[in-house]
C-alpha cells in the first residue's frame, strides 16, 4: 500500500484551555486519525510543545521547521479549542501555498459548574478559516465534529486518498507510444497546458523505436517464455497459434522495456493498424497483462485516459487494477444499466471467479491483416465500482465522475465486459454531454475513489462533474 507524508497542526490558545480539554481531544484526534490507512501523521510531539497542540509562536515556528523537515504533503488543521490564529498564521506563511489543506473544529465540552466554558472552539474556527482564507490558500473545512464520527474520518480518508494522487500526477512521465488512430480524434492532448499546471512530461516513443525493439527480443528470450506460461495459464488459447502468442509475449517484453527505461508513470498505446499489418497481432490482452503488474496502459494512445488511469489508481493508495473502458451501450430491456466493455484490454486479475477467458483474435481489426491474435475474452467481475473521466476542452480540465455496480447480467457480448447498474442513467448521460466525456473511460472496483477523485479535483482546479 502507498503511503503519503501529512502534518496534523492542532491548534490551541492556553487561555481558553480550561480543565486540559485541548490535551485530551488532541489525544482522540490522534488516536482516531492514526486508523486511516495510507498516511503517516506528522504530528508535534507533546515535548515540542508541552501538550501536543501548537499555542505560541515559538512552538509554530518549532512546528513549521518539523513540517519541512519531514517535507509534508498535506496539512490538516484541528481547532482544539479556541486556537491562536497567528501561530496558525506563522505556520502557514513557511508552507507553499499549494499545499493541500484540510481544516477541522472538534466538538467542545459540556459547560463546568458556574457556566465555565471549556474550550469555545467554534467561536476559533472562525478565526482560524479567515486566517487561511486571508492567505489565499485553497482548501477544504470539515463541520464541527468529534473525532471519531465517521462522517469526520470518511471525509480525512479521502482527503488522504486525493493527496496521493495528486503526489502522483503533478510531476507525471506520460508516455506517448506511437500516433493515434487516424480515424479517430477524440484523444486530443493540450501538452503545454499539461507542463503548466501540472508539471508534466510526455515521452513520445514512435513506432519504428517499438517495433525495432520488438524485432531484437528473441523468441526464445526467458521472459518471453515465461509471460507465454502465464497466458496459456487459466485461458483458452485454441483459436490464437503459438507463434501469435509467442510474437504477443515479445510485444509486451517490448512495452515493458521500454516504459521502465523511460521511468514512465502511465502510458497511451497506439494499437492499430500497424500493428496488424506487421505482426498479425492486437495489443489488448497485452494493455491489460501490463496494468495488471501497475504498468499503467491507455489504449489507441489516450493520453487523458492514460492520466484519468493514473489518478484513480493512486487514489486507491495503488491498491486496485484499473480498466481502461468505453462507455459503449445501455441496456435493451433494464432500466439504469450501461454496458462497460473493450476490445479484450481488461486485466486478467478483473475476470469473474468461475467465469472463462479466452484468447482470441480481434475480428474488427483483422481488416488490417489475416490474423488480430490478442484479444483477451471474459465476464468481468461483480462489484461496486467507480467510473471516471478527465477531459479538457478551452483549457479548462474537466474530471466526470459515477460510482455503480457490476452485475451479473445477460445478454453476453465479446471482448472484456460487464453491465453496470447506476441509480439514474440519465442522469449520467446528461453530466456525461455536460462534461463533454468522450466515449473512452476508465472503471476501479473502488467505491471510495469516487469522493477521493473530488478531493483531487479540488486542490488541482479541475472542474468536477458528478452523476447522481
Amino acid at each position: 500500500m502507498e503511503k503519503v507524508k501529512i502534518g496534523f497542526l492542532p491548534l490551541s490558545w492556553d487561555a481558553w484551555d480550561h480543565f486540559g480539554w485541548s490535551e485530551v481531544i488532541r489525544d482522540r484526534s490522534v488516536k482516531a486519525l492514526s486508523g486511516i490507512k495510507g498516511v503517516e501523521w506528522i504530528v508535534p510531539s507533546k515535548e515540542m510543545t508541552g501538550n501536543g497542540c501548537v499555542q505560541d509562536w515559538a512552538q509554530a515556528e518549532a512546528v513549521a521547521k518539523l513540517y519541512k523537515e519531514e517535507n509534508i504533503r498535506a496539512l490538516v488543521v484541528g481547532n482544539m479549542n479556541f486556537g491562536m490564529e497567528t501561530a496558525l498564521g506563522i505556520v502557514l506563511n513557511a508552507m507553499p501555498k499549494d499545499l493541500p489543506l484540510l481544516h477541522f473544529t472538534a466538538k467542545a465540552d459540556t459547560f463546568k459548574e458556574g457556566g465555565v466554558r471549556s474550550s469555545d472552539t467554534w467561536c476559533g474556527a472562525f478565526m482560524a478559516n479567515a486566517a487561511i482564507k486571508r492567505r489565499g490558500w485553497n482548501y477544504i473545512h470539515i463541520n464541527s465534529c468529534w473525532p471519531e464520527d465517521k462522517a469526520f474520518l470518511d471525509k480525512v480518508e479521502s482527503f488522504v486518498r486525493g493527496v496521493n494522487a495528486i503526489e502522483h500526477f503533478k510531476g507525471a512521465r506520460i508516455g506517448q507510444f506511437g500516433p493515434r488512430p487516424m480515424l479517430f480524434e477524440s484523444q486530443p492532448f493540450n501538452e503545454q497546458l499539461m507542463e503548466r499546471k501540472f508539471s508534466q512530461l510526455i515521452v513520445p516513443v514512435d513506432i519504428g523505436t517499438i517495433f525495432s525493439k520488438l524485432d531484437s527480443i528473441k523468441e526464445d528470450d526467458p521472459r518471453v517464455i515465461k509471460i507465454m506460461k502465464e497466458i496459456h495459464q487459466g485461458t483458452n488459447c485454441s483459436a490464437c497459434s503459438e507463434c501469435g502468442i509467442n510474437t504477443i509475449a515479445r510485444f509486451e517484453v517490448t512495452l515493458e522495456e521500454l516504459y521502465k527505461e523511460h521511468g514512465l508513470d502511465c502510458m497511451g498505446a497506439m494499437c492499430w493498424s500497424a500493428l496488424q499489418e506487421r505482426y498479425g497481432i492486437a495489443a489488448c490482452s497485452t494493455f491489460g497483462r501490463l496494468n495488471d503488474k501497475k504498468i499503467l496502459t491507455a489504449c489507441e494512445m489516450d493520453t487523458y485516459g492514460a492520466l484519468t488511469m493514473l489518478a484513480m489508481f493512486h487514489a486507491s493508495l495503488g491498491e486496485e487494477t484499473p480498466n481502461f473502458i468505453d462507455f459503449t451501450e445501455l441496456h435493451p430491456t433494464e432500466p439504469n444499466a450501461w454496458l462497460a466493455w473493450h476490445c479484450g484490454a481488461a486485466a486478467p486479475s478483473l475476470c469473474k471467479s468461475g467465469a472463462t477467458k479466452e484468447l482470441i483474435e480481434n475480428a474488427q481489426l483483422k481488416q488490417w491483416s489475416d490474423s488480430a491474435y490478442g484479444v483477451l475474452q471474459f465476464k468481468l467481475k461483480e462489484g461496486k465500482a467507480t467510473f471516471a473521466r478527465l477531459v479538457e476542452y478551452d483549457g479548462e480540465f474537466t474530471m466526470f465522475i459515477g460510482t455503480g455496480e457490476v452485475v451479473d447480467m445477460a445478454p453476453a457480448t465479446t471482448g472484456s465486459y460487464g453491465w453496470v447498474k447506476v441509480n439514474n442513467v440519465d442522469d449520467w448521460e446528461t453530466k456525461m454531454i455536460d462534461a463533454g466525456v468522450t466515449h473512452h473511460g476508465v472503471m476501479i472496483y473502488d467505491e471510495k475513489v469516487a469522493d477521493a477523485l473530488e478531493m483531487f479535483c479540488k486542490y488541482l482546479g479541475i472542474r468536477v462533474v458528478r452523476a447522481n
